[in-house]
């Protein structure tokens, strides 16, 4: 049973319909993706209030998995380390927007930043670089958000013309990437 006659209670629908069904499937689609970019930047503010916070909701590490994981990192090598990350990824962002590809990376980041504020935490310099890694984060976690709003609202747009022009009786052309997301 294909998608169309799933979605419609298993009538079988006509050309047209089957086109409609899909354009709107995708539609539908793209509007709850484009929701990942404020999902990822929620999870990065609760990420960065548990740091702000010394991550005191957390239980602390015993003193033999401390001394299992070894001495934390330089403080220096980690704020260097967190400039290279926070400088490559607006630029790999960037080059995303400028080509319009790629896909929505704000909870990796998320991710990598979370990793930024617990080695801060580990080597005891949280609280003097606290804001340097919320700011670096939400510059990175910013971008990506409004790299996924933009594309998926050009997206969105593509697909509701496609669906005036079909309701309409108008001709239309899909192109690759319509007929893929359709």
């Amino acid at each position: 049973m294909n998608r169309a006659t799933a979605d419609t209670g298993g009538k079988e629908l006509s050309g047209r319909e089957n086109l409609q069904a899909r354009i709107e499937a995708r539609i539908r689609s793209l509007e709850r993706s484009a929701g990942n970019g404020l999902l990822g930047m929620v999870l990065f503010l609760l990420i960065s209030f548990a740091a702000f916070d010394g991550f005191n909701i957390l239980p602390t590490l015993p003193d033999a998995v401390r001394q299992k994981l070894g001495a934390p990192p330089p403080i220096d090598l980690i704020s260097l380390a967190l400039v290279v990350y926070a400088f490559s990824g607006i630029i790999l962002t960037l080059a995303r927007m400028t080509s319009n590809t790629g896909s929505y990376r704000g909870f990796q980041h998320a991710a990598f930043f979370a990793g930024f504020f617990a080695f801060y935490h580990l080597s005891g310099g949280l609280p003097d670089n606290f804001w340097a890694v919320f700011f670096a984060g939400l510059s990175v976690m910013g971008l990506e958000s409004y790299h996924l709003w933009t594309r998926n609202s050009a997206a969105i747009r593509r697909q509701q013309q496609l669906l005036a022009n079909l309701q309409a009786g108008r001709p239309i052309v899909l192109e690759d990437d319509d007929e893929d997301a359709a």
